[in-house]
């Protein structure tokens, strides 16, 4: 321990001589006897909490009342008191897959051959592969849904990075100022309030009102919902970002729902396909 205390060098980089308390090429703090001890450890561990709370609920506000300012301020780089889109998105996907109301990402081998638009495509092939399988009907359905299951959190982050592609190119001619990494932080701001509201709370309300009956929820009532919600959602959050006339915003919104919807189903058959050719070779 007394060599570390008294080291003259940066132990992060090895920049020599260290005379002072923090290290003037790379920031690294000099050990002192305090950092060594164990009320270091109760200090770190209480500061990062906070400042993890700060971070959380500070960002939690913005994400429902000011998504664009929260989504902008971060893009130009204020980004020590909220936390990264990225990482939101992984919260919101925790929270989905913690509390799946509604499985449309999930997507069991059921829906899959039976309300999709491309069911009646899928189904003979579907059948085949049971048929030359070594399991029953039952056992096969159960493989599938267990393995979607955990196949959809991994391809799930392929839906905002989707999106963002096709924001981008909708505002190609702003690329120098609006970068691609600017459509995917809104891109996955805009999936988390699909994930956590529309997938998860709303379904909650709606089971909570209902007194615990059967909740009359389906792909219709979900796309009609979520069109509304994320409409609505999606002009507070994308206002001021996209620069031009009226028409061509109209446009851009009409093109952009086509193409969030679109996606949807493309991931759906992309994770159908993942899965069986996943089951097939294990």
């Amino acid at each position: 321990m007394e060599e570390l205390l008294e080291r003259n060098s940066c132990s992060n980089c090895n920049f020599s001589p260290l005379n002072s308390a923090f290290c003037p090429n790379c920031g690294q703090k000099k050990l002192t006897k305090k950092d060594l001890s164990l009320g270091a450890l109760t200090q770190e561990l209480i500061q990062g909490f906070f400042n993890f709370e700060n971070a959380f609920f500070r960002t939690l506000k913005s994400f429902f009342f000011s998504p664009n300012n929260y989504v902008s301020s971060y893009n130009l780089g204020k980004r020590k008191k909220y936390i990264s889109p990225i990482k939101w998105f992984l919260i919101a996907n925790a929270i989905y897959f913690l509390f799946p109301f509604i499985n449309t990402f999930t997507t069991t081998l059921q829906i899959q051959l039976s309300g999709l638009i491309y069911s009646n495509l899928i189904n003979d092939l579907v059948e085949t592969l049971i048929s030359s399988s070594t399991v029953d009907l039952e056992t096969f359905h159960l493989k599938y849904n267990d393995l979607t299951k955990t196949l959809s959190k991994i391809f799930l982050l392929a839906l905002p990075l989707m999106f963002s592609c096709v924001t981008y190119l909708t505002n190609f001619n702003e690329k120098k100022h609006k970068p691609l990494l600017f459509h995917i932080n809104y891109s996955l701001i805009l999936y988390s309030f699909l994930l956590t509201t529309i997938l998860c709370l709303f379904p909650l309300i709606h089971s909570l009102i209902a007194n615990g009956s059967q909740a009359y929820i389906n792909d219709t009532t979900i796309t009609s919902v979520s069109l509304v919600s994320l409409n609505i959602y999606g002009f507070f959050l994308y206002r001021g970002f996209f620069k031009s006339g009226l028409v061509k915003n109209i446009l851009r919104t009409v093109l952009l729902n086509i193409s969030f919807y679109l996606l949807i189903f493309a991931y759906r058959f992309l994770l159908l396909v993942v899965t069986l050719v996943w089951m097939h070779f294990n």
